[in-house]
């Protein structure tokens, strides 16, 4: 994952869309830019940025220390089965 600066991490974050329900996701783990791995929360998410088909990017807080942030991404086998997320990016406010 690469750390990136504040206007960055929002460039590459891209356009927000309308929110949708990521509760499905509660409780996978994704590895934070604070260094840690955490269990993914559906109220952590601040903002919620879509890309293609059912696959989706969020930007998330830290449970830990709220100054750092994560973009992560859902990946799926065969387009149905969600399998985990990936770090793409973090920022430190």
């Amino acid at each position: 994952m690469e750390m990136l600066e504040m206007t960055d991490f929002l460039i590459k974050s891209g356009r927000r869309v309308p929110a949708r329900d990521m509760s499905p996701y509660d409780g996978k783990p994704f590895q934070c830019a604070c260094g840690k791995e955490h269990l993914f929360s559906s109220y952590m998410d601040h903002r919620n940025f879509g890309t293609t088909g059912a696959n989706a990017k969020i930007m998330v807080a830290c449970p830990e220390n709220s100054s750092y942030a994560t973009l992560i991404h859902t990946k799926y086998k065969f387009l149905v089965i969600f399998d985990k997320f990936i770090s793409l990016a973090g920022c430190k406010s």
